[in-house]
């Protein structure tokens, strides 16, 4: 094949059953772990944030933000951008495909559109589509007029048309020059406070009920919702780094769980294997001293780990020694959190202290 027989060689969603026409909701997911993972992307500069020294700014303190931070950045704005573009369209698509095409000199096709004449895929083949900007304000311009239905209001909320164009001239930054990058907190709130609401609305829509098996995370076994608990803590009066990385972390791990509802023939095996290097790493030079419960996965495969230091004399010897945990990690879902963050039932989760300490 050629290179154009190659790069035509493909299929358009729209002509298979999919209960999503676009790359939408592929795009939301792909945001959310992005989002998800930022806390584990910090581990170099993560405790300033926490200690609460996160007002020192400056190249100094900005070099250590790592590449892995930045790329998750990157994703997490502009998947977020591209998913609320992709849903104004489909909206505006309901009504006509003629509201998101630019299609002045293709005079057959939009006659075809103008009177809803059947247009096949390969018609609309290589038509550019209006920008987000105008698509936008084509969308609120037809809610405001009453041409579309009520449950689009919110779009029109000054809270979410300020967000949602900070969002799309955040992508332009990333897309068009590739220089700016929002700090941790920054990004924290930003998605928190005014974003992820924007996506409950979206994602709460009739039409995309059903689309959840597309991008959701599995349930996890703490029993909360990661969007939900972020939306209700950016609503309290502090942002509390800590508490928003937990949150972030069993997010993360919950679509990384490998367990699969009712495939307990698949699970099984999982599960021992998982359980099994939890007991591994508990025997190893006592690195692992303690096996819990995940609260993402349940899997009893969360293994801690110690390490000890002491105040040394000038002779060598030890005028006190401890002993102390320092990490957790699930040996089914990954999930992970060092002592930097606070023990879970300081952020109000029934879960066991994870951090301990204790002297020789």
């Amino acid at each position: 094949m050629n290179l154009k027989q190659i790069v035509s060689d493909g299929f358009s969603m729209k002509d298979i059953e999919r209960r999503y026409s676009s790359f939408a909701f592929i795009s939301l997911k792909t945001a959310l772990y992005s989002y998800f993972s930022t806390y584990e992307s910090s581990t170099l500069f993560i405790h300033r944030i926490l200690n609460g020294n996160s007002s020192y700014v400056g190249k100094d303190t900005d070099r250590q933000y790592s590449t892995d931070y930045i790329e998750k950045y990157a994703e997490t704005i502009i998947h977020f951008q591209h998913f609320i573009e992709l849903v104004c369209k489909e909206i505006l698509r309901e009504e006509n495909e003629l509201l998101v095409l630019n299609i002045d000199k293709q005079h057959e096709l939009f006659y075809k559109l103008l009177n809803k004449e059947e247009v096949t895929s390969s018609e609309l083949e290589g038509i550019r589509t209006t920008e987000f900007n105008s698509t936008f304000d084509r969308l609120l311009g037809l809610i405001k007029a009453g041409k579309l239905d009520s449950k689009y209001n919110f779009f029109t909320s000054k809270k979410n048309k300020e967000a949602l164009t900070q969002l799309n001239q955040l992508r332009n930054r990333i897309w068009h020059r590739g220089t700016f990058v929002l700090r941790y907190e920054a990004l924290d709130i930003f998605i928190g406070q005014y974003i992820l609401p924007i996506i409950k609305e979206i994602i709460s829509l009739p039409e995309y009920i059903d689309t959840k098996s597309r991008w959701i995370y599995p349930p996890l076994e703490l029993g909360i919702d990661p969007i939900s608990e972020l939306i209700n803590e950016s609503s309290t009066n502090s942002y509390n780094a800590g508490k928003f990385a937990f949150i972030k972390e069993l997010g993360r791990a919950s679509y990384n769980n490998p367990l699969i509802h009712n495939w307990n023939i698949f699970n099984k095996d999982i599960i021992k294997n998982a359980v099994n290097t939890a007991q591994a790493e508990l025997n190893y030079q006592s690195q692992g001293t303690t096996i819990y419960y995940c609260p993402v996965c349940g899997v009893q495969s969360l293994t801690s780990y110690e390490d000890s230091d002491g105040e040394q004399e000038a002779d060598g010897s030890y005028s006190s020694y401890w002993t102390f945990s320092w990490y957790v990690k699930c040996h089914c879902c990954s999930f992970k959190i060092s002592r930097e963050l606070k023990n879970p039932k300081e952020y109000g989760y029934a879960l066991p202290d994870y951090w301990y300490s204790y002297n020789h």
